[in-house]
Parts: structure tokens; sequence; C-alpha cells
């Protein structure tokens, strides 16, 4: 009988120390699991920024002219025209795009010049807002594109 409990007992320990082994490997590879998870975000994050900064390098090297010969004027039209294409969206903006470096001009967000706008976001609007209608006034000979604009009928009939 002594024995018996005896070999319980070491069986029961021997399992206690199974489970442990088991729990301590399922929390290690939670931890590698999250470890490389956060790797491979900071490398996507990484990758994005750089692609942003050589978006913006690109940008602000274009002289978003058309024309030009050979590699040397790949960025530098001579034409007096403007490589960009203006397009309505279909609930009434307009943005323009170049067609060399991809620049997208949007109309600022009117939340920054309404009422309760600081005197800093105000500016920043204007500062924006001049920036688009420099976009919005350049010289080309594209013809702006654009969808079918959101109307809304009333039916006075029905009312």
């Amino acid at each position: 009988m002594a024995q018996e409990r005896l070999d319980k007992a070491k069986i029961t320990n021997e399992l206690e120390e199974l489970q442990l082994e088991e729990a301590q490997e399922r929390v290690n590879q939670m931890r590698q699991r999250k470890e490389s998870s956060r790797r491979r975000l900071a490398s996507r994050e990484s990758d994005l920024k750089r692609g942003r900064d050589m978006d913006k390098a690109r940008q602000a090297n274009c002289w978003h002219k058309k024309g030009g010969k050979g590699v040397e004027m790949l960025s530098r039209g001579n034409d007096h025209n403007y490589a960009v294409v203006k397009h309505q969206l279909c609930h009434g903006p307009i943005i323009i795009i170049c067609q060399r470096c991809w620049h997208v001009a949007e109309p600022p967000d009117t939340a920054l010049n309404q009422r309760r706008a600081t005197a800093e976001q105000k500016a920043e609007y204007k500062r924006l807002y001049e920036e688009y209608q420099w976009w919005l006034n350049l010289p080309t000979d594209n013809v702006m594109s654009g969808t079918q604009l959101f109307v809304v009928n009333r039916d006075e009939s029905a009312a």
C-alpha cells in the first residue's frame, strides 16, 4: 500500500512537471509569435516611411512640366504646359494629379477654416488653399476628366 502511494505520488509529480513544461512551451511560442509580429509591423512601417520619403523627394524635384527628352529631362520638362490631369470627383471636388511624380493636390479640409478653428488652423487652411489654387491654375492642354455628379431630384408630387 505504501509503495502504491509512492508510485501515485511519483506519477502525479511527473504529470505536473509535464504540464508545467507544456505551459512554459506555449508561453514561449506566444512570446515568439508576438515578437515576430512586432518585427513584421516595424519592418512594414519602415518600408512605408521609406516609400513616403522617396515620393516626397521625387515630388520636390519634379517641375511638373510636359516635354523633354532623355533621362536628364525625366523630371524637368521644358514645355509651357504642365503634365497635370484635373479630375472632378463624383461628389464635386477637383483633384489635380501630376503625371510625372504622381503628386495629388486636393482641396483643403474646410474644418480648418471653421469659426471655432484656432489661428494656426486658419493659417494652415490659407496656406493649403493657396497651394491648391496654384495647382488648379496650372496651364495644361489636358482635358479635365470627371464622373457624373450626384444629383438629388426631389419628386415634388410625392411631397
